[in-house]
């Protein structure tokens, strides 16, 4: 049995991008670029990373009533129960959790969608698919789970960005999540690779799967990556200037 569709409210992969370097290093993005955009909210934050980002942008949790009404109100349909080996590979949760005080405010749910999913349920639910489990790490897991508590920072621009269709506000919040989880993994011993790995993982497993009724919503996997490369130079100080740069691309001179 699977989860009814609307359960499942985010899907991790296949999200928003930028474009590749110009030449001499420097590079020519839209201002209004969705990349560009969610560069600009980490250069006006003016920090290098770190959990210090997430302490300043974390919301208060939701009251364990309400906890309780939203786990109370998920179907039954389709959650499944976690052997041994997914239940040693969701404790390493803990960590992520402990980074965005979230510790017992969270509850996790083992379900079956027939495709690689991890997303946050009414900020309150964390929905680990399966296939998901079965096909990343433990390491990669955290990575994932950091982006999706991420977007308890930006739930209700995210939610107003979805009731208004708004794609390209929905691709920056996407990257402000993955830019958020590097931030908080930084002093944790993980690097940009492991969300770049998890993500490919996740993307190109439900490619095969044909699993991509949400597409249309997103841009490439290659750009997501380069975002990545992007915000974890900003942290590290190496992409102020080049990143501060963007500007449109001018016509060619007749």
């Amino acid at each position: 049995m699977k989860v009814p569709v609307a359960v499942v409210t985010m899907v991790l992969v296949d999200l928003t991008l930028v474009a590749d370097p110009a030449a001499a290093g420097h590079r020519v993005l839209d201002v209004g670029h969705p990349a560009a955009l969610a560069l600009a909210f980490f250069e006006r934050a003016q920090m290098d990373g770190g959990e210090a980002l997430v302490r300043r942008l974390r919301p208060a949790p939701l009251s364990p009533e309400l906890k309780a009404a939203v786990v109370a109100s998920l179907p039954s349909e389709g959650e499944l129960q976690a052997t041994d080996a997914e239940r040693a590979k969701i404790a390493t949760l803990d960590a992520v959790f402990e980074i965005y005080d979230r510790k017992n405010a969270i509850a996790i749910k083992v379900i079956d969608v027939g495709h690689a999913f991890v997303g946050l349920h009414a900020r309150t639910v964390l929905l680990l698919s399966r296939d998901a489990l079965s096909l990343v790490d433990a390491d990669e897991l955290q990575a994932l789970a950091a982006h999706e508590l991420a977007h308890e920072l930006f739930w209700d621009e995210y939610q107003a960005a979805r009731a208004e269709r708004a794609a390209g506000r929905i691709q920056e919040l996407e990257l402000r999540c993955d830019g958020v989880a590097l931030s908080a993994l930084r002093g944790r011993g993980h690097g940009a690779d492991t969300l770049t790995r998890a993500v490919s993982k996740m993307t190109r497993y439900n490619e095969r799967l044909g699993a991509t009724a949400t597409a249309g919503a997103y841009v490439s996997l290659k750009e997501r990556t380069r975002f990545i490369k992007d915000v974890t130079a900003l942290f590290d100080g190496k992409g102020h200037v080049a990143l501060s740069g963007y500007a449109p691309e001018e016509a060619p001179s007749r």
